[in-house]
């Protein structure tokens, strides 16, 4: 009923209000604040016509269609800012294009701001919105920035070429289904780990180390569960990793955990996770917007390649089934050389002899690594980081390995 007709019910007292679809909507609203006498004018009803969508997933697709039609190569210029919370009447997703004019939403209309803050113009949809946004489009001149031979950098498509023949030399043995997870990684890397998430976890933070091995890990399944050598929709690709309302393995949202991470006391964490969260959705959708035309120029499966170039040993790469039967190996044998400086410290006894009990298997254990940390309980996530999972040896240990009390080989002599 997404197109149903829609009325706004307001409190004349207090001017609290709701938009409601049905009469039984009303009633429930009405029946909700105070009794009032029978003659009392106390409640309006007004119709406002059929729901228009917010505006960000309107603008996205006109940017898009904007960006297919330029031939410099380069997104249209269009800042997108949406506003995290959801659900409340009077909030909604703010758009921002080349800084000055904005675009907001009222359930059966779009608001347009132009340049100067005052003078605005209403859309009644998607199409109306469109042709005023053109307008505006057409009006803007995009002004090339002064840079000299010695600030000249390869273009980011040059880089993908780069990455993609270093990923052929590097991996070029990979099947499809490995490489798809390899560049999951990485990409989970750039637009989850590597942005104010990773303020969240440092320092003193409720946000362990544990923790964070779980909710990269979910990250990662999310961004494989979208990747394909066919296509991809980089732009929903970015909204899903940084969606507020995405529900992590801790069983919060994102937009809970930041605010869980929140301390105002604390200059590590005193920054609005609202802000934080709308910061990393204007850098994914910008980020998707860019590969959206690098997938038409290059092709998707050079992206993908391109993304395959360093193994952070996470859930997903090359190397984590090596660190995964390396780290079983150790929690079987207390004398392993990965316990070297770690045996004779107080923690260590009561550590390796009483793993949480849904990991004691240590079959369980390897099985539920290589199935992926999330899937780890958070007692079990935190024993493994607490044994240093991500300090093991990744060595091939062809010549030796001293770390590893591995001799060196020796060749005999033809």
């Amino acid at each position: 009923m997404k197109n149903s007709p829609l009325w706004r019910v307001v409190d004349n007292e207090s001017g609290a209000e709701a938009l409601v679809r049905t009469p039984a909507e009303v009633v429930a609203f009405v029946n909700s604040r105070l009794d009032t006498d029978e003659d009392d004018e106390s409640f309006s009803v007004i119709e406002v016509g059929t729901f228009v969508p917010k505006p960000l997933g309107v603008i996205t697709a006109w940017a898009a269609r904007q960006d297919d039609e330029r031939t410099d190569g380069r997104t249209a210029p269009i800042r997108i800012r949406p506003v995290v919370a959801d659900g409340a009447i009077d909030q909604c997703d703010d758009v921002v294009l080349w800084g000055d004019v904005h675009v907001t939403w009222d359930h059966d209309r779009y608001i347009v701001n132009g340049p100067d803050g005052f003078d605005y113009s209403e859309a009644d949809g998607a199409a109306e919105l469109s042709e005023m946004l053109k307008e505006y489009a057409d009006d803007y001149e995009y002004v090339e920035p002064e840079t000299s031979d010695a600030d000249a950098r390869p273009s980011q498509g040059e880089m993908i070429r780069y990455c993609a023949q270093e990923y052929s030399s590097r991996f070029g043995s990979l099947d499809d289904d490995a490489q798809l997870w390899f560049a999951a990684t990485r990409i989970t890397l750039a637009l989850w780990r590597n942005t104010p998430v990773e303020n969240w976890h440092a320092g003193r933070s409720p946000l362990h180390d544990g923790t964070m091995m779980r909710i990269n890990a979910a990250t990662t399944r999310l961004v494989r569960a979208m990747l394909s050598l066919d296509h991809v929709d980089w732009v929903a690709m970015g909204l899903a990793i940084v969606n507020p309302s995405r529900v992590l393995p801790t069983g919060q949202s994102v937009l809970e955990l930041g605010l869980a991470c929140h301390n105002p006391d604390d200059p590590a964490h005193d920054n609005d996770p609202c802000d934080d969260l709308a910061e990393m959705a204007q850098k994914a959708i910008g980020w998707g917007r860019a590969y959206r035309l690098h997938e038409r120029e290059l092709g998707v499966r050079t992206l993908i390649e391109s993304f395959c170039v360093f193994d952070e040993g996470w859930f997903g790469a090359p190397g984590w089934g090596l660190i995964v039967d390396r780290f079983v190996a150790a929690v079987d044998d207390r004398e392993h050389a990965h316990w070297r400086g770690q045996r004779e410290k107080p923690w260590f006894d009561e550590w390796f002899t009483n793993p949480p009990g849904d990991i004691a298997d240590h079959a369980e254990l390897r099985r539920l690594l290589l199935s992926g940390p999330d899937l780890l309980s958070e007692a079990a996530a935190e024993w493994c980081v607490n044994g240093a999972i991500g300090y093991v040896c990744r060595d091939e240990h062809a010549n030796g390995c001293p770390r590893c009390d591995i001799p060196p080989t020796t060749e005999t002599p033809s």
